[in-house]
């Protein structure tokens, strides 16, 4: 299978959804328009998405903790997949000589714990917004003297000194700083707590910047990943890249890792279209029940092959360098 994306090609995926049709879409979007249809309920803020989707993504997603996608380079899903953005992680904290790395967002702990436990000589920090989280993550590295998680808003590290890491990193949290006004306090943020000539390496999302091309429905399958996500909005790439310019951050590796995310995703996908063929079945008041709010994960995996294929949402690697 061959599906041009953009200027990138996207080949040996399955890409179940990249014609969703009509009739799929509407009702999923009148469930969110509708706050009396939305049974399910809506979740406050950020922290209560993850709260209240702990559960579901320990016991559907990855039972070890981790909360984002995993990457697979030859297109088959693995467990291990869940590891990669972490080695990544540790072969540029080698190679910068990196002592002392902050991750932002680390949800439960799962690649600070990990990179940890294989360099102790180095020292890693964690800033999560979260309580279940960093409880989770505090709990889960106990026994690691090299580690800390800290409750606290990754906009405003008050906790973190100026010029006190080598190296900062995230894996699908900054999505979340989502607002124009967030992205230039997280880049202000991360150039202040780099020492010069430090490296920030984010795994994340945004819009295409062809996306006022795509069409209405991929549009629109965006749309209900942000609401899903509990995201006000994804920024354009060149609005990302151009604010972390401005922070005096500069752009020195993109990679794009929609192809490697895939099937991660697309075993997702399998689970939540069996969800929405049984929810149209007399199960369907038990399964509510049973899954509650947590059904927006279900309607975020079921878009996002969508959103890739039809070239309206980016996944990619970016390294960022503090001028020395």
């Amino acid at each position: 299978m061959l599906i041009t994306a953009g200027a990138m090609q996207l080949t040996r995926m399955p890409l179940p959804a990249t014609s969703l049709p009509t009739a799929f879409v509407i009702p999923i979007t009148a469930a969110f328009d509708d706050s009396e249809a939305n049974v399910t309920g809506y979740f406050a803020n950020v922290q209560d998405y993850y709260t209240g989707t702990a559960a579901q993504l320990s016991g559907v997603h990855c039972a070890d903790g981790a909360i984002h996608f995993g990457l697979d380079w030859d297109g088959t899903y693995r467990r291990e997949g869940f590891y990669e953005q972490a080695k990544i992680v540790e072969d540029l904290v080698r190679t910068n000589g990196a002592r002392s790395v902050l991750e932002v967002g680390p949800g439960k702990g799962f690649n600070s714990i990990h990179l940890a436990r294989q360099n102790p000589g180095i020292s890693f920090t964690g800033v999560d917004l979260t309580p279940l989280h960093v409880r989770l993550a505090s709990e889960g590295g106990r026994g690691l003297s090299n580690l800390r998680f800290i409750e606290g808003d990754f906009h405003r590290m008050t906790e973190c000194a100026d010029e006190s890491f080598d190296l900062a990193f995230d894996v699908e949290a900054t999505c979340y700083s989502d607002t124009p006004e967030k992205l230039e306090m997280l880049f202000s943020e991360i150039h202040r707590v780099l020492r010069p000539g430090g490296v920030f390496v984010a795994f994340e999302y945004c819009l295409a910047d062809s996306f006022d091309d795509v069409s209405t429905n991929a549009q629109l399958a965006v749309r209900l990943v942000e609401r899903a996500w509990v995201v006000d909005r994804f920024h354009r790439e060149s609005a990302w890249n151009a604010a972390a310019q401005r922070s005096g951050l500069r752009l020195r590796e993109r990679r794009d890792l929609r192809q490697a995310a895939m099937p991660s995703i697309v075993r997702l996908y399998r689970q939540a279209r069996m969800f929405y063929l049984l929810m149209a079945t007399p199960l369907r008041p038990m399964l509510s029940k049973l899954v509650r709010r947590s059904t927006h994960n279900a309607v975020s995996a079921l878009m996002l092959p969508y959103t890739f294929g039809s070239g309206a949402l980016e996944y990619r690697q970016v390294m960022l360098q503090k001028a020395a």
